[in-house]
């Protein structure tokens, strides 16, 4: 997939030697009046619609393959560090710009990008030789004098905003009738962005895709087939619900059909791109050439296929083009473009364990701001996050090991936990403990803290890990190394002597004896009295 390039190779040419023969599909644009020399320049793949302009800069003399360049006039004030002359007007390149062998021999001239912005900056001050519109087919320039020439086109797609660009052409300087390429002639390419790299479920996804675009395309040996309609389809995964297009444009300008932005209707938006007339044989391009569309579009992120790997979905840009079928909307081209976007879920593992390590069951967590929906015991997957509540989730429970797993969070979250029932015989936490997601790489497990683990589990420190940042599929147990541990302490017995004592049963009896003792005093008075 070529890449536009804003001020591609800017070459310049001798031109000599008889006009070339014309080629099928031609189209020749003759300098009036006829030089003498009858030079000429062949553009092999012009895009249609392009002007394409020559500039002589030096005058030249041929013998056979020798070519001698000349000044008459002063060497342009911008150009006078790259060539100077000598008395006889020769022209004579700086040091700059040359190669030279052990004897001083020129060997070789170089097109330096400082010398590509000087020869652009001077073809913008002075009037063409000669320029044309092409019309997609191979464009000659004929009548010519012999000379060093720089040749420029305007595509837009390599505009700076609000201008037209002048890009550069490639020619050689040393064939006697050149042919040359126009390496910026646009070939639709398309690239999809996001705007973050991992999400949370429930999260809205933001997508942005752009397509350079051409309004003809053309085959080797082939007439150029103009662009009726261009079509972006985009696979839409079910892990993508609730998409909708929020912004077109075309060349810096809103697209909407009847007052709306187009939606994807099938997963897929079609764009004409050239209008016909009913009678009209041709159609018209609706764009100029070049023009950069841009779609934005959201989607609510409700499942997820990966942990810590990336969920991918692809963005196909067809062309279809005017084949004399009359088929409404054109007939696909037999080439496509296409770029894809990634996004990844986390998920974050909870161990619960006692003071010795030992694996706890029977945990129950809730965690701020989180709802979810439990999967299987231990496993819950999120539904949505909202940083910024403080409504506690539903209750978490352990499994039988004591793990409890999260899964479905970006990996940048930071949640609050905090214990709603502790396992039976062990106290609850007071406090509440941070959880963030696990991020597994290929050689290294992150921990929320500063702790690393190497593949095996094995703690290293933070100093001695490696830094690889590519992540890999990993299954739920893969967590467990690098899970946050929640220890529980085992609830403390009071104070206690283990038994009644005999303190209570003296005191028990000395009531008693004393009871006694006033029991037989008075009876012995009532027995005085009687």
């Amino acid at each position: 997939m070529k890449r536009i390039k804003k001020l591609a190779a800017l070459m310049v040419a001798a031109m000599m030697a008889l006009a070339m023969s014309i080629t099928a599909f031609a189209q020749t644009k003759e300098l009036s009046p006829l030089d003498a020399d009858n030079a000429s320049i062949t553009i092999k793949n012009p895009a249609k619609g392009e002007t394409y302009r020559i500039y002589k800069l030096f005058d030249a003399t041929v013998n056979g393959d020798k070519i001698a360049y000349q000044c008459e006039g002063d060497i342009p004030e911008g150009l006078k560090s790259f060539f100077s002359k000598d008395s006889s007007n020769n022209v004579i390149p700086a040091d700059s710009i040359v190669k030279k062998d052990a004897d001083g021999k020129i060997t070789e001239t170089l097109m330096t990008d400082d010398l590509k912005a000087a020869l652009e900056t001077w073809a913008a001050t002075t009037t063409a030789t000669n320029s044309e519109v092409s019309d997609g087919s191979s464009l000659t320039f004929t009548g010519l004098p012999y000379g060093y020439y720089v040749m420029t086109t305007t595509h837009t797609s390599d505009a700076a905003e609000g201008q037209e660009a002048k890009s550069a052409i490639s020619v050689t300087s040393i064939s006697p009738n050149p042919e040359i390429t126009d390496k910026n002639v646009n070939e639709p390419n398309i690239e999809k962005t996001v705007d973050k790299e991992s999400y949370s479920i429930g999260d809205t996804v933001t997508y942005t895709a752009t397509f350079n675009t051409t309004n003809y395309l053309t085959k080797e040996g082939e007439e150029p087939k103009q662009v009726v309609t261009y079509e972006v389809s985009d696979t839409l995964p079910e892990f993508l619900t609730d998409v909708k297009v929020t912004k077109i444009t075309i060349a810096g300008d809103d697209y909407k059909v009847n007052d709306a932005v187009p939606q994807f209707v099938d997963k897929k938006i079609q764009i004409p791109w050239a209008t016909k007339n009913e009678g009209e044989t041709e159609y018209t391009s609706l764009y100029k050439q070049g023009a950069v569309v841009v779609i934005e579009y959201t989607a609510v992120l409700t499942s997820t296929t990966n942990i810590n790997a990336s969920d991918t979905n692809t963005i196909t840009l067809q062309p279809y083009v005017d084949n004399d079928t009359g088929t409404e909307g054109g007939d696909p081209w037999d080439e496509t473009w296409e770029d894809t976007a990634e996004i990844t879920t986390y998920a974050a593992a909870i161990k619960k364990v006692d003071q010795d390590g030992n694996a706890l069951a029977g945990a129950i967590f809730t965690i701020q701001g989180l709802s979810v929906e439990k999967v299987e015991d231990g496993v819950y997957r999120v539904v949505s996050y909202d940083p910024e509540s403080d409504k506690e989730s539903t209750e978490l429970a352990t499994d039988n090991q004591g793990k409890l797993y999260i899964v479905g969070l970006d990996k940048d979250v930071k949640l609050t936990v905090t214990e709603f029932k502790a396992p039976d015989g062990y106290n609850k936490l007071t406090e509440t403990e941070e959880l963030t997601p696990q991020v597994l790489n290929k050689t290294i497990y992150e921990t929320s803290g500063d702790r690393y683990y190497d593949k095996d589990g094995n703690l290293v420190s933070q100093s001695s890990a490696e830094t690889t940042t590519t992540t890999v599929k990993k299954n739920l147990e893969d967590l467990d190394v690098a899970a946050l541990e929640i220890v529980n302490n085992k609830g403390t017995l009071l104070p206690s002597t283990g038994g009644i004592g005999t303190t209570i049963f003296y005191i028990v009896g000395a009531i008693l004896v004393i009871g006694a003792g006033v029991i037989l005093v008075t009876k012995k008075r009532m027995s005085k009295e009687a």
